[in-house]
């Protein structure tokens, strides 16, 4: 089974088996060095590379970079290596127009992180808005059999039926919110799900959800998401971003809403008789 792996932004190989254990000891290829061999679905960090992966393809995927000027992701064959950055063929000239006028030249991972700043707060939010309703479940399945009002002739033991099922919901929520705070791809799978259903709350729930979903798959979201973007962020933890304020009026009215709620059932219950 051949390999192949970057260095310097070119794409080498194939190289047998043997020939890719021998560069390996002498350092060529470090846990760093972007890899493919058939069965991986796209180029990854050969420290993270899973020794159990099924065949899946014999032909290695376009390896890509982004372009430190505009963000955008090209092959290799369509930038140049100008310092330490990748640049397209586009924004060369004003690549080149900054080094001449001395502007400092941020590393790949800084560059990375400024390019798709604002999007990584947009998905992480989402992350809030998780956690926020896992949150409210949880106080909703620990409240919810004392202010329940079930129907007299029904077992007394369906309240705390229902409690639990609220209470497996609040954990759902609680580890999707998790992921996608970290960013990972497995995150996607349920805010798909979530999502899509959401859509049918026309109109509100299908512009909140739409725009979920193009956050979390459109181009910029497949950056995000991808294990160089979370290399890059471990790489710069100088770099904060912050949560919209829209963001933060949202979770204030969830909250005094929910509160509203949780009061109304406890002080304003009707007459049992």
């Amino acid at each position: 089974m051949s390999w192949y792996y970057a260095r310097e932004d070119q794409q080498l190989g194939p190289v047998s088996e043997t020939e890719f254990d021998q560069i390996v000891k002498q350092g060529v290829v470090t846990a760093e060095t972007l890899v493919w061999r058939e069965g991986m679905p796209e180029w990854i960090a050969y420290g993270e590379f899973d020794q159990g992966s099924d065949p899946a393809s014999n032909v290695p995927p376009a390896l890509t970079t982004v372009c430190a000027e505009c963000g955008g992701e090209f092959s290799l064959d369509e930038v140049v290596q100008l310092g330490n950055s990748s640049v397209c063929a586009k924004c060369k000239p004003v690549f080149v127009q900054k080094m001449r006028e001395g502007d400092p030249l941020n590393t790949d991972a800084e560059q990375l992180r400024k390019e798709f700043l604002s999007h990584e707060a947009s998905v992480k939010s989402v992350g809030i808005l998780y956690l926020l309703g896992g949150v409210i479940l949880a106080l909703a399945a620990m409240v919810g059999p004392f202010v329940a009002r079930p129907n007299p002739d029904a077992p007394g033991w369906i309240p705390w039926l229902v409690s639990g099922v609220i209470a497996g919901l609040a954990v759902l929520q609680f580890w999707i919110a998790s992921g996608i705070r970290n960013l990972k791809q497995w995150s996607k799978i349920p805010v798909a799900i979530f999502s899509g259903v959401g859509l049918i709350g026309i109109p509100i729930g299908t512009l909140i959800n739409g725009y979920i979903l193009f956050l979390f798959f459109g181009k910029k979201g497949k950056i995000v998401f991808s294990d160089r973007y979370r290399g890059a962020i471990a790489a710069t933890p100088h770099i904060k971003y912050r949560t919209s304020i829209i963001i933060w009026i949202f979770v204030g009215l969830l909250v005094a809403l929910f509160a509203v709620g949780i009061i109304g059932a406890l002080f304003f219950r009707p007459d049992s008789n």
